[in-house]
């Protein structure tokens, strides 16, 4: 990705992107960690991720905001604000003050939301569009590649000195972010962003959504995406089934899990531009969720390095899968319409993924964790199937 990296304004978009997923991956694992130490139960951990999902189902609104606004001075606010509503979980002291994950959880869900979907504008904005897949792929491989010690971090200083450290920590990443933002050019020397077509506001509302539908490759890439995700979300209550009954360990295991996850997003993040210049955004995406479905399906078998092995699997999957979304996103949204077609994207793969972790919260419970596995890895494969008969061979 050496030509992407040579532009200034990407360099430090980069940067900015790499410190505050460092504080990102570093505190990964802990809401999860910390709602299964303290309560005892798989679905307890499951939901952190149920609440940070929630507010995707609502990202259109994020959507008409980011095509409205100046998406720097946006990724800047929306950094400053991200820091402070960590502030609660210091509070999280027993099982009483278990609740104050959640909210938090949401708050990032938020955060995800706006700066994912405002970044995809102000890329598209002063990067060539032969440039987006690299742009992407470094930027996934890094965050995904910060699996390979931010969990281990995040879960050696909150051993070691605390929540409350480990909260500060990753409050500062998002400031510091915060600031190299604001050290991109003023908004008037950026391109600026296109004006939305006029309308009522209802209409321009949903402009994405419409768009989405209407646009072939998109739409497949939607039905398939949304399949992949209606069963999933169960994966986040079903790992610490496979790590608690399946290998017999504590739910700190989820540090390595993650960790082999980002050895393979590494893998995957580096091919990804190659593959989608070869063989397009759908063949990508396909390829992407059936590796994963595999994984899932690898995660039945009772051995560390199967499992493990299986986790890198699925990182380069997911990897591989979410730089050609993003960039097929890009290319085939016009400029005014990147930020509602993004977010109504993540709305609809982001109700389905709500329901999957609803339902294997309270499955994991009754009925036996290899059974859903199974189920879940057949399904995802078959979502793989249908993107790729949507791209060249």
């Amino acid at each position: 990705m050496p030509e992407v990296l040579r532009r200034p304004r990407f360099r430090l978009i980069y940067f900015g992107m790499a410190v505050s997923l460092l504080g990102d991956a570093s505190l990964l694992l802990v809401p999860g960690i910390l709602a299964k130490s303290l309560t005892g139960s798989d679905a307890a951990a499951g939901l952190t991720l149920f609440f940070f999902i929630l507010p995707l189902c609502f990202s259109p609104l994020f959507g008409y905001l980011i095509d409205r606004v100046d998406r720097r001075r946006l990724l800047i606010v929306t950094c400053v604000l991200s820091g402070v509503s960590l502030a609660p979980l210091v509070a999280v002291t027993g099982p009483d003050t278990v609740w104050l994950i959640y909210p938090v959880s949401a708050a990032m869900g938020c955060s995800y939301a706006v700066i994912f979907s405002a970044l995809g504008g102000l890329l598209k904005a002063i990067l060539p569009e032969h440039l987006l897949a690299e742009a992407n792929g470094a930027l996934q491989t890094t965050r995904q590649g910060l699996r390979l010690f931010g969990p281990l971090l995040g879960v050696a200083v909150y051993t070691a000195f605390g929540l409350g450290t480990l909260v500060l920590f990753d409050m500062a990443t998002f400031l510091v972010a915060a600031g190299v933002f604001a050290m991109l050019p003023a908004p008037e020397s950026l391109p600026r962003v296109s004006p939305a077509p006029p309308g009522r506001w209802r209409e321009e509302f949903w402009a994405g959504a419409r768009y989405l539908s209407a646009e072939p490759a998109l739409r497949r890439a939607t039905v398939a995406l949304c399949l992949m995700f209606s069963v999933a979300g169960a994966a986040e209550s079903l790992i610490f089934a496979v790590i608690e009954h399946g290998l017999a360990r504590s739910p700190e295991f989820t540090a390595f899990t993650s960790t082999a996850m980002g050895l393979g997003a590494i893998a995957g993040g580096l091919r990804s531009s190659t593959v989608i210049a070869r063989r397009g955004e759908l063949f990508a995406i396909g390829t992407g969720i059936g590796l994963y479905g595999v994984a899932v399906l690898c995660w039945v078998l009772p051995a560390e390095t199967v499992v493990l092995g299986a986790m890198m699997v699925a990182g380069a999957g997911l990897t591989l899968e979410g730089v050609a979304r993003t960039t097929l996103v890009q290319r085939r949204s016009p400029a005014h319409l990147v930020g509602r077609v993004s977010t109504a994207l993540e709305s609809l793969t982001g109700f389905t993924q709500l329901l999957s972790l609803l339902g294997g919260a309270v499955l994991v419970s009754l009925v036996d964790y290899r059974l859903l596995l199974a189920v879940v890895g057949l399904t995802v494969c078959c979502a793989g199937v249908y993107a790729l008969r949507g791209g060249p061979w």
